[in-house]
C-alpha cells in the first residue's frame, strides 16, 4: 500500500467517524464532533500538500509566474 492509498483510507475512515459522531451527538456543536472534524481537515491538508508536491516535481513550470508583456 503506497502513501496515497494509505492517506486516502485514513481520510475515508475519518470522514465516516465524523459522520457517525455527528449522528450520535446531533450536530457539529459537540466537542467530539468538532475534534474529529479537525482531524479530517488535517488529513485533507496533508493530502493537498502531497498532491502539490507531486505536481511541482512533475511540472516545475506550473508554479512559476508567467511572463507578461506589458504595453509600453
Amino acid at each position: 500500500m503506497d502513501i496515497d492509498e494509505s492517506l486516502t483510507k485514513q481520510m475515508e475512515s475519518a470522514r465516516q467517524r465524523l459522520h457517525d459522531l455527528y449522528e450520535l451527538y446531533g450536530g457539529f456543536g459537540h466537542a467530539c464532533v468538532l475534534e474529529q472534524s479537525m482531524i479530517l481537515d488535517e488529513l485533507i491538508n496533508q493530502y493537498n500538500r502531497m498532491y502539490q508536491t507531486k505536481k511541482l516535481h512533475s511540472d516545475p513550470q506550473s508554479f512559476l509566474c508567467k511572463t507578461i508583456t506589458l504595453p509600453t
